[in-house]
């Protein structure tokens, strides 16, 4: 009898777990099928010391569009807006690309987030005057909020690796979250 009952209960704990491990993945695929900033984290956070485009300068937003991409569909490979939030500071020569870090740094996109406290994980990050001889207030990088003031970004200085990193407070330009029906 001893040995049923020791059976028995550990067939109940083998349920309870299953139970709760296939609990807990519907609540997370829940969580990220109404929730783009999760997506877009789940899909940055594999690149973290890998490269891209190593030795290819400028790529910061070619990275951030390939995780929206996978997070949030093609739309991302070309979508940009031709009023970005530093278009008064860009010189007359200067032409808007989908490359180009503030090529997604609008209003159109969702919410402009103006705190770095204020981010959220998977909200866009907009460094101004990272690089260059910009006029004052020119978005030049670009990266993904990872939660806590920090993001992860594609930088150039280190041959094109993705890293996670503290967002530096003074070159910060502003942040975005992306409205819920551009990621689906």
């Amino acid at each position: 009898m001893k040995n049923k009952c020791m059976k028995k209960a550990s067939m109940t704990k083998q349920h309870l777990f299953s139970g709760l491990l296939l609990g807990s993945l519907l609540w997370q695929s829940a969580a990220f099928a109404g929730n783009p900033q999760a997506s877009i984290v789940e899909a940055a956070m594999p690149w973290q010391n890998q490269t891209f485009e190593q030795g290819k300068a400028e790529q910061c937003m070619n990275w951030t569009r390939t995780v929206l991409r996978q997070a949030c569909g093609e739309k991302f490979a070309s979508l940009q807006s031709a009023q970005p939030w530093d278009l008064a500071q860009l010189g007359p020569g200067d032409k808007l690309q989908p490359e180009h870090a503030d090529s997604l740094a609008a209003d159109e996109f969702g919410t402009k987030i103006e705190s770095v406290n204020a981010l959220q994980a998977g909200d866009l990050v907009f460094l101004q005057n990272t690089y260059g001889n910009w006029n004052k207030g020119v978005i030049t990088h670009v990266g993904i909020a990872t939660g806590d003031g920090n993001y992860i970004h594609r930088m150039t200085s280190n041959a094109g690796y993705v890293r996670i990193e503290p967002i530096p407070a003074a070159d910060f330009h502003a942040g975005l979250r992306l409205k819920p029906e551009l990621c689906q």
